[in-house]
């Protein structure tokens, strides 16, 4: 009982086939001190929640769709434990992985954020590939317009105080520009454990393409660099992060004369890149990572 309380929230959106399962893996856990918080944000494919569990489970349903980052602000703002954690519908815990993660923090108290390892699935909770996380360095996350922590990540409540509350503006990329924010108010750590599960399926945000969601990759930028007294490391990669936003851009728009727009701005915003051994490795990694995932 002297353990701290993990606040986890569970943000739905017709995820019917996989939240109970979610549901399951979180208050099946080995870790008593956790207050967990289901919210249906107006499901379209009548999910079938238990309506309760015990004490520590709360059900919310959303009479209207507020989206994702309204959603998990909602949560947020009744965070009161010294932890917190975002678990997504479809991606389940993995045994004792709270514990192991509190563990972690416990023993790291300037660490405002944890992430470990994981393990992709697929819609019928089959395992297809293991993931290791690459170990902290903000620096190469930002220069390189990718986000080291993933499911399974748990912050430390101080982090609300911090920096607030998720951008409401961003559809696909609000926990994003979370971590970027996270990134520059304290550490994070990856934690060399697997806990959590990635699931791939059909019909996921992570895998839609669209003018707008390219958009937001160079909207994130954008916003990240206009933050007043950045670092001088992260000043300095500035053109290398805006270049890695646009050629991600190209891989997630749905328009062809985008994809040659962008391709064309990367280029010139950092015309290295093309003798950059390091882009060509880094290219061919996270393609493979891409296709593995």
């Amino acid at each position: 009982m002297n353990k701290p309380t993990v606040l986890v929230i569970t943000p739905s959106y017709n995820c019917a086939r996989f939240v109970n399962e979610t549901i399951h893996s979180v208050l099946s856990q080995n870790y008593k001190n956790i207050k967990y918080m289901v919210i249906d944000d107006a499901s379209t494919d009548n999910p079938q929640y238990p309506d309760t569990y015990d004490n520590d489970y709360t059900l919310i349903r959303h009479l209207r769709n507020k989206g994702e980052q309204r959603t998990v602000n909602e949560g947020l703002l009744l965070a009161k434990g010294k932890y917190f954690m975002v678990v997504n519908a479809d991606d389940p815990l993995l045994p004792g992985a709270i514990n192991t993660l509190v563990e972690f923090m416990e023993a790291n108290p300037d660490v405002l954020c944890g992430y470990p390892d994981w393990d992709s699935i697929d819609e019928s909770s089959r395992f297809r590939c293991h993931i290791t996380s690459r170990e902290y360095d903000f620096t190469w996350m930002v220069k390189h317009h990718t986000w080291l922590p993933s499911v399974g990540s748990i912050f430390h409540s101080d982090v609300i105080k911090l920096i607030g509350l998720r951008d409401r503006s961003f559809q696909w990329l609000g926990d994003a520009d979370y971590w970027l924010r996270v990134g520059l108010a304290g550490k994070m750590a990856r934690v060399p454990y697997t806990l959590a599960c990635w699931r791939h399926r059909n019909g996921q945000a992570s895998l839609q393409k669209s003018s707008l969601r390219a958009g937001e990759h160079i909207r994130i930028m954008r916003k990240f660099y206009s933050t007043p007294n950045l670092p001088r490391d992260i000043i300095k990669v500035k053109n290398e992060a805006i270049c890695w936003s646009d050629l991600v851009a190209t891989a997630v728009t749905d328009n062809k004369l985008e994809v040659v727009k962008y391709l064309f701005k990367a280029i010139m915003t950092y015309p290295r890149l093309i003798v950059s051994l390091e882009f060509w490795d880094l290219l061919i990694k996270r393609a493979y990572f891409i296709l593995l995932r």
